[in-house]
């Protein structure tokens, strides 16, 4: 890092930036099929669990 510092001073910061804030993750907000926002964490993998079935295996309608 010292080298950095030396060498390429503006990496060197961007580093030291990102290092500052730490690990971020950004989150989305999960609803149920009825509109209403789930909290748990059961209750978002149980809706992306549901979303999935239903994408992988969609129902095709009688003709």
């Amino acid at each position: 890092m010292e080298n950095d510092f030396q060498s390429a001073p503006k990496r060197f910061w961007q580093t030291i930036r990102r290092l500052r804030r730490g690990k971020r993750g950004s989150i989305q907000d999960v609803y149920s099929k009825g509109g209403t926002l789930l909290t748990s964490t059961e209750e978002v993998i149980g809706r992306w669990k549901e979303h999935f079935e239903e994408l992988l295996n969609p129902t095709t309608p009688s003709m």
